[in-house]
């Protein structure tokens, strides 16, 4: 009976928390990285519309239907712009060229982003292409209270062999 009781429970609280979950294509809950994306359509009906990628430390990575004329920082706020973790400074733009090659572009947003007011006319933005891979990198960044959570865990482990290591010896 007990070990029923216990299944029942499991069951219903399994069945509670997959159902309470509000999941978004191209974003996770908690609005940090997210590796998979979706597919976003962007297109002007007056305009010849392009097919472009954007992947990386982004707020919603994926596959983006964008007019011809649109620069990389138009697909970048239609993105959702870059999350706290992104790597301004060394954003990639990867175009298949008719030789078969890929010709790789960096480009430095840091400037533009810290700037107070910039001048984005001034600025060369490159234009997009059919086929662009714009790669925003990063990294997760560890905040107090994940280091307190290393922590913690660390000593606990050592705490924990040191009275396994006492009831052994006794």
């Amino acid at each position: 009976m007990k070990y029923l009781y216990y299944i029942v429970f499991f069951t219903i609280s399994l069945a509670y928390y997959s159902s309470a979950q509000d999941i978004r294509i191209g974003a996770s809950p908690d609005n940090r990285y997210n590796p998979a994306g979706g597919f976003y359509d962007y297109s002007d009906p007056r305009y010849v519309n392009i097919m472009v990628n954007i992947w990386g430390y982004v707020r919603f990575p994926g596959k983006y239907y964008v007019p011809e004329n649109s620069k990389v920082l138009d697909l970048m706020s239609y993105a959702g712009g870059p999350t706290p973790d992104a790597f301004l400074d060394d954003i990639r733009i990867y175009r298949g060229s008719m030789q078969d090659e890929a010709i790789i572009k960096k480009l430095n947003f840091d400037d533009i982003m810290n700037k107070e007011n910039p001048n984005v006319k001034d600025l060369d933005i490159p234009i997009l292409i059919p086929g662009d891979i714009i790669l925003v990198p990063g990294e997760p960044k560890l905040y107090f209270r994940d280091y307190v959570s290393i922590y913690a865990s660390i000593t606990s482990v050592l705490i924990s062999l040191a009275i396994l290591i006492l009831n052994i010896a006794k």
